[in-house]
C-alpha cells in the first residue's frame, strides 16, 4: 500500500514547479511582503507535472488537508477565491524549478469519532518543506499563533483546526 506521503513526494519530485495558486474565503488575512510569510484561510495549490499537491481547508472534516487533489476540491465552498497581489507574484519565481528535496512534518491528533464521544488519534501531515534545485524553499504548514494588538503573529505551533502558513524567505519555527 502506498501512502499518502509517498504519492505527494512522487508528485512533487516530478520535474519543475508549473504553477502556484494561493485561495481565500474571507477578506482579512496577513502577508507580510518583506518577510514573504502568508497567512490565509484557504488554500495553496502546487501544480506538477504528475500531478496536483494542495493543503486546504476542509469543511467536511473542519480541518486543514494536505493531498493530491485541487483546492476547489478540497474546500468545495462557494465564497473560495484566487488571492492575487503584487507580492503573492513574487512566487512565480519558483515556477520552472524543481523540488529537489521535500521535508515532511506529521503530528498526532485527537478526534471524537461519534456521538459517545468516544475518541481516536490519528496522524496527519501538518508540514511540506520544499527545497528547489536553486536552493530556494517554500515552508507551507497547518498553524495557530498568538495574535497581539499591532504586532506580527509569534509563538506558531501545528493546528490543523486554525490557518494556512506560506513562507518563502525563512523558515518559520513552529513548536
Amino acid at each position: 500500500m502506498i501512502d499518502n506521503n509517498d504519492i505527494l513526494k512522487r508528485i512533487l519530485l516530478s520535474g519543475p514547479l508549473q504553477e502556484i495558486t494561493f485561495y481565500q474565503v474571507n477578506d482579512t488575512f496577513f502577508e507580510f511582503p518583506n518577510d514573504e510569510v502568508w497567512i490565509i484561510d484557504g488554500g495553496v495549490e502546487l501544480k506538477f507535472p504528475y500531478g496536483i499537491v494542495s493543503a486546504a481547508w476542509n469543511p467536511e472534516f473542519e480541518t486543514y488537508i494536505i493531498k493530491n487533489e485541487f483546492v476547489k476540491n478540497i474546500c468545495n465552498l462557494n465564497n473560495l477565491y484566487m488571492l492575487e497581489n503584487n507580492a503573492i507574484l513574487k512566487l512565480k519565481r519558483f515556477i520552472g524549478q524543481k523540488v529537489i528535496n521535500v521535508g515532511f512534518e506529521t503530528r498526532e491528533f485527537e478526534f471524537i469519532v461519534d456521538y459517545t464521544m468516544k475518541t481516536e488519534k490519528e496522524k496527519r501531515l501538518v508540514e511540506l518543506l520544499l527545497t528547489f534545485q536553486n536552493t530556494m524553499q517554500i515552508q507551507i504548514a497547518l498553524i495557530d499563533y498568538l495574535l497581539e494588538v499591532n504586532k506580527a503573529p509569534k509563538d506558531f505551533t501545528f493546528d490543523i483546526s486554525t490557518e494556512l502558513l506560506i513562507s518563502t524567505k525563512n523558515i518559520i519555527e513552529i513548536k
